[in-house]
């Protein structure tokens, strides 16, 4: 991967941006969810927390932090998840500030239109980089939906609850929480992850064909 570039005002401004048009069109592509009692909570954890376009750098600054002093102090599980997740929006991230260097390149503002954004996104040509970001997500959605189920992350959460705000770390777990809530509230997450999964590759394969790209790999069910 490049250099990050200096993060200056208008390389923010951009990222929020880009930030911004990737948040509606998640909500596009998951309509039926957001409309669905059951799925409502986590589409909207997924949508409006994880996928917002703010400045969450306090938020993972903050995950790294508490997952590092409660390392062997939770249950194991636990913690192991929280390294995942860190590792998903690193990745993701540093895919993001790829995408908004090409917006610098190719003289685009923060208003993308959806011809601009599929133009960077292929001009990136990262085509399995993209794959395995789809399928982390799928691995980190699938995880904490089994551990929401165990009663032992219940009691690791309240453990974790009382250290962080011992720590002044109170937001940051108050918003693992709100993931735990949102995940324990599915019953089958087998069909949610199944239906993310082909819509996303999908969505990346529908962008790639249309700038007449032969990926290296072919994504599965890809004809």
């Amino acid at each position: 991967m490049t250099e990050k570039p200096n993060p200056d005002e208008n390389f923010i401004v951009l990222k929020r941006g880009l930030q911004a048009f990737q948040q509606q069109r998640l909500k596009s592509t998951y309509a039926d969810m957001l409309k669905n009692h059951e799925y409502r909570k986590m589409a909207n954890f997924f949508f409006e927390r994880l996928y917002s376009p703010e400045d969450f750098s306090f938020r993972d600054a903050a995950i790294k932090k508490l997952n590092k002093i409660l390392k062997g102090a939770v249950y194991k599980g636990m913690a192991s998840a929280m390294g995942i997740v860190i590792v998903l929006h690193e990745f993701t991230d540093a895919l993001d500030e790829r995408m908004v260097e090409k917006m610098v390149e190719n003289g685009f503002g923060p208003d993308l239109t959806m011809d601009q954004y599929q133009e960077i996104y292929r001009q990136l040509d990262n085509y399995d980089e993209r794959v395995h970001q789809i399928k982390l997500i799928i691995t980190v959605t699938l995880e904490f939906h089994r551990l929401s189920k165990k009663w032992i992350v219940g009691v690791s959460l309240k453990t974790v609850h009382t250290a962080a705000h011992l720590l002044g770390m109170s937001e940051i777990i108050d918003f693992i929480q709100e993931g735990y809530d949102a995940f324990r509230a599915i019953k089958d997450m087998k069909l949610i992850a199944k239906t993310m999964e082909e819509r996303e590759l999908a969505w990346h394969d529908e962008i790639w064909n249309a700038g007449d790209h032969i990926p290296a790999k072919v994504s599965k069910g890809q004809k």
